[in-house]
This record gives structure tokens, sequence and C-alpha cells, in this order.
């Protein structure tokens, strides 16, 4: 079984067809054909059911599909960090948008002390750059709360209170900054997905219901729909340094908080990630 043979089988499953994967392959449709003939004799066993239309799966096809697609997973991942190694002290980080300035500074910081040392800077949301470590994409990479992770180590950067940010047209109160939870449990809510369990328990402790109305991944994102005159976006506090169209109410009765993480897969680092984090304040050892 080779390699060619299992990302033609996987492009046959995901295109339905011979002709499909062929022409995604950019190949014609006989090698693809014979490579899937071949490895239906090498395994002696029927793969596909062969319908007018599209082809569908047996049983150990699609055992075969799932196994594929985890070893061309790890295939790609391998060849990236081969990659990563010949490259000459690369640190490869992930920067979430709101934590842009505040990285900015110590990679200047530390640039100034390892001129030696490039960086490889990846921008994205927290899901994103959460999925870019786990997959060794990124060395490290800041990330918000509330957020799941296994086998990291972190180090806190920033505590900050969440706060709703709103358009003028759609909700304002002069003279007061404050909005209470059962105030917000009137309007429609805007927030990043991660949020969604955190809000729905803090309105439940006290005994509310909240109208999730819109939720996305970028928090920049629900300022955008906010400026709209939708709803209420609840953001970090942060957040209200872009935009100067929304007002800005403290949450009066709750303590709705969010972290900004530093964080890195906990095994063996790069002496240049490891001097990197300790530039931050963080004694890796």
């Amino acid at each position: 079984m080779e390699t060619k043979q299992l990302e033609y089988f996987c492009a046959v499953v995901e295109q339905g067809t011979v002709s499909g994967a062929a022409k995604v392959l950019n190949m014609t449709q006989p090698p693809v054909s014979y490579q899937m003939k071949m490895l239906e004799e090498e395994l002696q066993v029927q793969l596909f059911f062969r319908g007018m239309k599209r082809i569908t799966l047996t049983e150990a096809g699609k055992v075969l599909y799932a196994r594929a697609v985890s070893i061309l997973k790890m295939l790609d991942i391998t060849k990236r960090e081969v990659l990563k190694a010949s490259q000459s002290a690369t640190i490869h980080i992930g920067i979430t948008p709101s934590t842009v300035p505040m990285m900015s500074e110590y990679i200047e910081s530390f640039s100034k002390k390892h001129p030696e040392i490039h960086f490889d800077i990846h921008e994205g949301s927290t899901f994103n750059l959460k999925e870019q470590l786990e997959n060794h994409v990124v060395d490290i990479t800041t990330l918000r709360t509330p957020i799941t992770l296994n086998g990291c180590a972190t180090k806190q950067l920033i505590k900050e209170k969440l706060v709703a940010m709103v358009s003028e047209e759609y909700y304002c109160r002069k003279n007061c900054p404050y909005i209470s939870l059962k105030e917000l449990s009137g309007e429609h809510l805007i927030l990043s997905h991660r949020y969604r369990n955190y809000m729905i328990s803090t309105f439940e402790a006290a005994g509310l219901t909240c109208d999730i109305y819109y939720e996305c991944e970028d928090a920049r994102t629900a300022m955008t729909i906010a400026e709209k005159g939708i709803g209420v976006a609840i953001l970090p506090k942060s957040m209200s340094d872009l935009d100067n169209k929304l007002r800005v109410y403290e949450i009066s009765d709750a303590d709705l908080t969010t972290e900004i993480l530093l964080v890195w897969r906990d095994e063996y680092l790069a002496t240049e990630v490891n001097n990197f984090i300790e530039e931050i304040g963080y004694d890796v050892d």
C-alpha cells in the first residue's frame, strides 16, 4: 500500500466518483481506477459499491478511509516538522487579533537581544490557533479563555472584564455606564462561540435566560454586527479601543472575565522558544 494510493482513495471517497477524483488530482481517469483496483487486490477486500452516479463505501472501505485520513494528516505534520527543523532559529508564533499590540512589544524586546532569531507569525481566532498548536504548525500562541486545553503549559498574560458593547441606535442609557444581567436578558446577544456556555451558566445562576442571537469566532465580527444595531455584543473590555462607534457598558451584577494565555505544548521545546517564553517572564524549568 503506497501513499499515493491512499491519496487517490481519499479523493475518490470525497468526490464520490473516480472521474471527480481524477479531476481534482489533475489526472486522467484510467490511472485512478487502476490504483483503486490494485488497492482492493492487495487488501483482498471490496472497498466500494459502484453505483450509477456515486460510489459508496463498504464497511472495509469506511475503516480504510478513517485510517487513510489519519495517516495522510500525520505525514503532512511530519513534513512540516522536518521543514521547520531545517529552518535556522525560527519561532512559529500564533497571535489572536486583540493581542497583536501586546505581543508586538514582546517580539520587539526579544529581537533586540536575539537579532539572529526570526519569527513566523500566524494570526487567527482562538480556535484556529489552538488547532495549529495541536498540529505542530505553531510552537507557541496566545489564546483567550474559556477554552479547553490538553497537554499544554500556559502563562496568564492578562485578565480583563467582559463588557456590553452596543450601537447608540439600538440601546442608549445616558449618564449611566452600567447594565444589569436582567436588562441584558431581554436583549439580542452577540458573542464569540467560546463564551456561549459561560454566558448561559451565568444567566442561569441568576435565575435568568438569555437570547444568544448571533455567534461567531472573531470578536471583530461581533463588533461589526453590533454596529448594525442588531443586538448587544459581549466582548473583552480592551476591544473597545478598536471601535469608537459603540457605547460600552460594564455589567453591574456579574463578574464576567476572560484571560489571555500564552500557550505551548507541554513537551520538548527548541532553545529559542524557551528563551522567548522566559523573556515574557515565565521560567519553563
